[in-house]
């Protein structure tokens, strides 16, 4: 292939990953922003924190994209994903896995100039999505396990930004540990979505092991205590109070609508409805965190 027949492919598949993945991108900064905001923002600056949000698009990028070029064999056997599959779009692995790199090396590039902690927790951040995603390593394939790589990640990426402003202490660590939950939460509610594909694959993810109506209510545990952990820590005067009353009227919203889910018979469609109300919810706790975090440095 000739230079130019090679930054045409590029072109084409940075046009394609990107066509279906930027909203997801775009919606997971809301972690290390919101870690920003709770480590003390102000003590950032604008340039820091337009750096910060610039390597965790790039880090956040980098693993769906290297999450693609990992599972598209399998992604050619679901009849929901194997129309998007780069391959059935004359864009080759290789291209892919070369974009995927650059992208981590580009984030890593942002990380650098933020500080040795922030290229250490970017640097794991890319350890647990190859694990996730490696055919090899099977982290995908094993039952909890992939949920607790999620758990740890979206601790993570909320410590990305905390760590800015000040040291991870007990606090920051609590507050992540919401995160972490939320995203473990919804990972399980993917697996939801994604169980007859996967069973076809043969990955024995948790949904396929247990079915997925136990998936989905492991998925509605794990999201109660998210709920829950961050009222306690509103209560006790961690995060601040307004959380605690946005928490008692989302809460049960969250349960009902999981409820209805699983009367439903848990499978892809019911899923992604789920998805899409849960989604809404916590983007209201994020405004609330915003609102509130922004008052109490007002004072």
């Amino acid at each position: 292939m000739n230079e130019s027949a090679r930054f045409r492919e590029t072109a084409r598949a940075l046009r394609h990953l990107a066509g279906g993945r930027w909203l997801e991108v775009l919606l997971l900064q809301a972690s290390p922003l919101l870690g920003a905001a709770f480590g003390g923002a102000s003590a950032i600056g604008l340039g820091r924190l337009v750096t910060l949000a610039l390597g965790s698009v790039l880090l956040t990028a980098h693993v769906f994209v290297f999450n693609d070029w990992a599972g598209h064999h399998g992604d050619l056997n679901d009849p929901h994903r194997a129309s998007r599959v780069f391959a059935r779009h004359g864009i080759g692995s290789g291209t892919v896995a070369a974009i995927a790199v650059v992208l981590l090396a580009a984030a890593m590039v942002a990380f650098a100039a933020l500080g040795f902690n922030t290229v250490v927790l970017g640097a794991a951040i890319a350890c647990l999505g190859i694990l996730y995603s490696n055919p090899h390593a099977a982290g995908k394939g094993v039952p909890l396990l992939a949920s607790l790589l999620h758990l740890v990640g979206g601790a993570f990426h909320f410590l990305l930004g905390y760590q800015l402003a000040q040291a991870i202490d007990a606090r920051g660590l609590a507050i992540a540990l919401f995160f972490g939950l939320v995203f473990a939460g919804g990972h399980l509610n993917q697996e939801v979505r994604d169980h007859d594909a996967d069973r076809r694959n043969g990955i024995r993810t948790t949904a396929v092991v247990l079915g997925p109506r136990r998936a989905l209510l492991a998925s509605l545990g794990v999201f109660s205590a998210a709920y829950w952990e961050l009222a306690l820590l509103s209560a006790i005067g961690v995060v601040p109070r307004p959380l605690l009353w946005a928490l008692a009227l989302l809460w049960p919203l969250h349960a009902i609508w999981s409820c209805r889910a699983l009367r439903s018979g848990p499978g892809i469609d019911q899923a992604r409805w789920l998805q899409r109300r849960y989604r809404v919810l916590f983007a209201i706790v994020g405004v609330v965190m915003v609102v509130s975090v922004a008052a109490e440095a007002a004072k």
